[in-house]
Formats: structure tokens, sequence, C-alpha cells
């Protein structure tokens, strides 16, 4: 979804947090995948509904947010480097 990516630099190489969140998101894939599989009983039930909001909280909230935060932390360091 590019159009929550509002990060100015492309690519995940000079993204450190984007690049955490990026293996936040697949390794919660891989959890959903693996509590698909489980029998519906209590404690997967309710692993499986927290793992669904954090992977649709990722494209609405998680992405936006980081870029956000990439960028105001490189205009705050090139701010000081000018400085």
């Amino acid at each position: 979804m590019p159009f929550t990516d509002l990060g100015r630099s492309r690519g995940l190489q000079f993204r450190p947090l984007s690049k955490i969140a990026f293996y936040v998101f697949v390794a919660n894939f891989l959890v959903l995948m693996q509590l698909g599989a489980k029998h519906v009983e209590s404690p997967f039930i309710e692993f499986g509904q927290i793992s669904t909001v954090l992977y649709f909280s990722h494209f609405l909230i998680i992405v936006p947010l980081v870029s956000l935060l990439e960028n105001s932390l490189i205009d705050l360091h090139l701010n000081i480097k000018k400085k």
C-alpha cells in the first residue's frame, strides 16, 4: 500500500525502524499461519485476535507512524548537522 508510506527515502537500507516493522510483520504472518492450523480453543482464539489486529494495524497505523518518525529523525539530524 504505497499511499500509506510517507517516507522520503525508498528502500529499507537507510530506514532501520521500517526494517524492524517489516520483520515484525513477517513474524506476525507466520504466527497467524500457525494459529490458523490450531483447533478453535481458548488460548488460540485470543492470540489470533491480537495477531489479526496487529496485522491490519501494520498497514493503517504502523507504516505511516514509522515513516513520519523516520522523517522527523532525519530532519532533526540534518538540522543539528547544519549548526
